[in-house]
């Protein structure tokens, strides 16, 4: 018989691989998204990295969380991919698993519940290879030891993300539920269930109330997801330890290293029955990495839509040099201001807010700048309230008042005239107290001074 590449290593690993002693610890390894990226080739060589992290730690299985592919490539570039990757995943000294992320099966464009599935079954394909009950669905179930593993399946309503899709499709269906239950029952004799998935779909808790149900009946120590990137502990529930893994490759938020700005691995420790300890990795040689409770994520999360919509922040901010002067217009345009609107504070702690003009040889200076009159003290920082200016705050939407916050005014730099063409960098960072001590989010927003005829 003549095995797939790739599944020769597996099964001779799987094969020299000694059985594990009843009652002994089980170390897990686990991997997070590479997709979701804005360079595939450089959140692979993220990947290698994690893989030596792991193969240092000597796990006994390892769990990939989704999203090993980019899904909008074509088939061709999709397969090359999936070779490469798991190549690296081949190097882990212990037998690896994954379950299908979005970016694996989602199909190229973004209209909402599509039914092309051709992605899906490239992916089946492709993972079929290693693992032949992927085949016939993407879900599956393997033994290690007496500990029973379960990969679900959170895509089976394609583009219907628990955050930002319809959520009321985001959960396990019928068929795959009543899968669950038959599995389960016929390892009622497991020492222990470790369930893993791509979305966290328990963010819909009405969806995904039956699934829980099932597993807080059938000794299940752990589920596992990834998607956010970033790590994220949901705590308890039951006697099951949910937990959301941070990206090993994929893009990351921009800020600290506890509110999602770190690639890692984790490392889930399983003694006695359901006794669960839980350790981050990071990948780069950094220090350690402390888990973050959800409650600060959720706010990171609310604090990271508010910025991304500044995405037109160029667009409201025009700024034109005429004759050496700077104007909002080449058409009897007033002195030029830059003004930041659209940000509040959408969560319930006080927020930090900085504005920074990140200042070259571009000659132009601010002249004034300031916060808005009565909402807090003038100059570089400023304190906003809990949910000051803020209309509606949750994990996809975030609505405030459209007046500015900030503004100032643009001069020309004494003795150094300013060119068209210059682009302007002012610096945005939000941070907050919260239970895992201080956090924040930063990004840069440009403007670029444009040239009057």
């Amino acid at each position: 018989m003549t095995l797939p590449r790739g599944a020769a290593s597996l099964l001779l690993l799987l094969l020299a691989a000694p059985p594990l002693a009843a009652g002994r610890s089980v170390t897990i390894g686990i991997v997070g998204d590479q997709s979701y990226s804005t360079d595939l080739q450089r959140s692979y060589a993220v990947l290698e990295q994690g893989v030596g992290v792991l193969a240092a730690a000597r796990p006994d299985v390892v769990l990939h969380v989704g999203d090993l592919v980019e899904s909008t490539a074509g088939p061709d570039e999709i397969r090359a991919r999936f070779e490469q990757a798991s190549g690296i995943l081949d190097r882990l000294p212990a037998p690896w698993y994954l379950t299908a992320g979005d970016h694996d099966v989602s199909p190229p464009g973004f209209e909402p519940n599509s039914s092309d599935r051709s992605r899906e079954a490239l992916f089946q394909e492709l993972y079929g290879r290693r693992v032949p009950a992927f085949r016939e669905h993407p879900w599956y179930s393997f033994d290690v030891g007496s500990v029973h593993f379960v990969s679900l399946y959170s895509h089976q309503a394609l583009r219907a993300d628990p955050r930002w899709g319809d959520i009321f499709l985001a959960r396990i269906q019928s068929d795959q539920l009543a899968w669950l239950r038959r599995d389960l029952e016929s390892h009622r004799r497991a020492r222990a269930v470790v369930v893993f998935l791509h979305q966290p779909l328990w963010y819909h808790w009405s969806g995904w109330k039956p699934v829980h149900d099932l597993l807080r009946r059938h000794r299940t120590a752990a589920v596992v997801a990834g998607h956010f990137h970033y790590d994220q502990d949901e705590g308890e529930i039951d006697g099951i330890r949910y937990l959301v893994v941070g990206t090993t490759g994929g893009d990351t938020k921009a800020g600290s290293r506890d509110a999602g700005d770190a690639h890692h691995v984790t490392l889930l420790r399983l003694s006695g029955r359901r006794r669960v300890a839980v350790e981050l990795l990071p990948v780069g040689g950094a220090g350690p990495l402390p888990l973050t409770p959800r409650e600060d994520m959720d706010r990171i999360q609310a604090l990271d839509v508010q910025l991304g919509n500044l995405w037109d922040f160029a667009d409201k901010n025009r700024v034109y040099l005429k004759e050496g002067r700077l104007v909002d217009a080449c058409e009897g345009g007033q002195p030029a201001r830059v003004r930041l609107a659209g940000l509040g504070n959408p969560i319930d702690l006080p927020l930090e807010v900085e504005v920074a003009f990140k200042s070259d040889p571009a000659g132009i200076v601010l002249d004034s700048p300031a916060f808005a009159a009565g909402l807090c003290a003038a100059g570089g920082g400023c304190s906003l309230p809990p949910a000051a200016r803020t209309l509606s705050s949750n994990y996809s939407s975030v609505d405030v008042q459209p007046a500015a916050v900030w503004e100032a005014a643009l001069k020309p730099a004494e003795g150094t005239p300013p060119k068209a063409g210059t682009v302007l960098t002012f610096e945005l960072r939000t941070s907050f107290r919260g239970a895992s001590g201080e956090l924040f989010l930063e990004r840069e927003l440009r403007v670029a001074v444009a040239g009057c005829p």
